[in-house]
């Protein structure tokens, strides 16, 4: 029994010991995968291109530029002609920047358009609402243009009766009573005083207090009538030898007696009448007088008129002017002042004509439906083009047509032949500012952007307004030209002559960096840079797992070799017993 159970033992321990061999082993295999998968870790660091960083000489050229006193050029490339001729030896490539005029289409996203009455909705329609709003405009022009015309008539002749009248003294221009030839040359004038509701005022005696009142050849007696005003009676006193002028008295100085700064005075008035049409221009200052003290002019045939004027009324300083002074002869007429208020009179009633025929037109205008704002932006309909509005909406036209843009401002000119001009404008431009910028559209794009909108007079959720302008455009011009290069001997050039242009012009050489491509360079570089850094932490982290993973299959190989060298012992020690066992076996049944 004993022996059995020894042999079971030891077969038990040669099984375990085998089983340990066996685990042994597919750790080694398994370590040996590990060790595989780290070399080709390894292996993949190895062969990872470790990134470069850019240098500034990778990206630095060589330029030549020249200069013509407009563009600044540089010289692109340059490539030597097989054949030299004459004039040239090089074909050169070169740029410059310039402004070009450039127009443009837009897109105005909520515009807003909105109109003074019914939009039309049927799109043919539209030319006709464009030839009345056409129509309307033009007699709004030709009232203006009417009124204008014949205010400024009015006007004019307004100011020449200004500037003649005022020459005139409206205190010694009449009332004269009496007119005095001095023995020096001067002549006095007395003119009868006025109240204030134009009679003349006389003495009843010689120093008394009482007064008459002259007017339309009668006397009258003036009572207040308590309200501040007064009646007149007529007076019924027979004898009215008694009655004297309470006058002011004036002296005129020949024009010759004056001072030096007087003559300029009086030369100065006297010009101005001529100029005015007051006075002939071969008039002789010798026949003027002067008021010193009253600033006033007087001429020698008025004054010597007034000499021995009694009671009455005389103009001591008439102004004069000509309907038709190219017409002027001697026969001529001379009219008043009046005369002038006469046609002023008739030029204000056509002044007012017209006035009323331009309140027609604009209320007939008014009237019309037509775009008034894109939102808060007033639009202005051009009823005809200028000059520089021609040449922005003629490049517009030019520009979207090269570029296969159909525009609505084809629509707005009568033409067959595609020429468009202010003489085949058709009607149908707005204009508008906006931000400080004057931009135009047309009646089309207003009606259908509007006829798009909902809600009230459609202002919302209208279609995008296509609007347009032309402004100037910095643009890179390329040029390719036969040119004559010269060098300084040592093969770089100094000078060049293109084309067809008699100047040489010096060149200059600089040094230029393309710093955005070397930026684009460091941002390529801190890319790979981030990529290379990543990969490599990939492949560490990896390699630190199979290391760990390495460690434990290796702790449990150790473990093994201790078990297997444990069992190896035992077996040993069983191994003994059981032959212990046979051999007492033997020999006690050997006997």
């Amino acid at each position: 029994m004993g022996m059995a159970a020894s042999q079971a033992r030891y077969l038990a321990l040669v099984a375990r010991k085998s089983n340990c061999e066996y685990e042994g082993q597919q750790i080694n295999q398994a370590r040996t995968v590990l060790s595989n998968q780290t070399a080709n870790l390894f292996n993949q660091m190895l062969g990872l291109s470790v990134p470069v960083p850019p240098s500034t000489q990778d990206f630095t050229k060589m330029q030549y530029s020249f200069t013509d006193g407009i563009n600044e050029s540089t010289i692109d490339s340059w490539q030597q002609l097989a054949s030299p001729e004459e004039d040239y030896n090089y074909v050169i490539n070169y740029h410059y920047n310039a402004d070009v005029y450039t127009g443009s289409q837009k897109k105005m996203n909520d515009p807003k358009v909105q109109f003074s009455g019914s939009i039309p909705t049927d799109s043919t329609a539209y030319a006709a609402q464009i030839s009345a709003i056409q129509e309307a405009q033009k007699e709004i022009a030709d009232a203006q243009a009417d009124y204008d015309e014949k205010l400024a008539a009015y006007q004019t002749k307004l100011s020449e009766a200004s500037k003649l009248q005022s020459y005139a003294d409206s205190l010694t221009s009449a009332n004269v009573n009496n007119a005095t030839l001095n023995d020096d040359g001067t002549f006095t004038v007395s003119t009868t005083q006025v109240d204030d509701n134009g009679y003349l005022i006389y003495e009843s005696a010689a120093g008394s207090d009482l007064y008459r009142f002259y007017k339309d050849g009668n006397f009258y007696i003036r009572v207040e009538d308590g309200a501040g005003g007064y009646t007149y009676n007529l007076d019924e006193t027979e004898d009215k030898s008694q009655y004297t002028p309470v006058s002011d008295q004036k002296t005129y100085t020949p024009y010759a007696s004056l001072s030096d700064a007087d003559k300029q005075i009086l030369t100065s008035a006297v010009e101005a009448l001529k100029a005015n049409g007051a006075l002939e221009e071969d008039f002789d200052l010798n026949d003027v007088y002067y008021d010193t003290a009253n600033q006033t002019i007087a001429f020698e045939s008025d004054l010597g008129s007034l000499i021995g004027v009694g009671t009455g009324t005389k103009t001591l300083l008439p102004l004069y002017y000509m309907d038709d002074p190219a017409g002027k002869d001697d026969t001529a007429t001379w009219k008043s002042i009046n005369g002038m208020n006469d046609e002023i009179a008739n030029l204000k009633a056509l002044s007012d004509t017209a006035k009323a025929r331009l309140d027609l037109a604009q209320a007939t205008f008014d009237a019309m439906s037509v775009p008034s704002y894109i939102g808060n932006c007033q639009l202005n309909a051009l009823s005809e083009l200028t000059a520089d509005q021609m040449a922005e909406i003629a490049q517009v036209i030019k520009d979207m047509q090269a570029q296969g843009i159909e525009t609505n401002l084809t629509k707005c000119f009568d033409t067959l032949d595609g020429t468009y001009n202010a003489d085949t404008y058709s009607g149908g431009i707005y204009s508008f500012t906006q931000n400080g910028v004057t931009y135009y559209t047309t009646y089309y794009d207003l009606a259908e952007t509007a006829n798009s909108g909902t809600g009230i007079n459609h202002i919302d959720n209208q279609q995008k307004l296509a609007y347009y302008n032309a402004t100037y455009v910095s643009t890179k011009i390329e040029k390719t030209e036969k040119a004559l290069l010269e060098t300084d001997g040592q093969g770089r050039f100094t000078s060049v002559r293109i084309g067809d242009d008699t100047i040489t012009y010096t060149l200059n050489m600089e040094t230029i960096t393309d710093d955005v491509a070397y930026q684009d360079a460091m941002n390529q570089y801190y890319y790979e840079s981030a990529q290379y850094d990543k990969m490599v932490q990939d492949i560490n982290a990896k390699t630190s797992l199979i290391q760990q993973e390495d460690q434990q299959l290796e702790l449990r190989l150790k473990q093994l070799d201790t078990e297997q060298n444990a069992l190896s012992t035992e077996i040993d020690a069983v191994s003994k017993i059981v032959k212990d066992n046979v051999e007492d076996s033997f020999k006690t049944f050997g006997g």
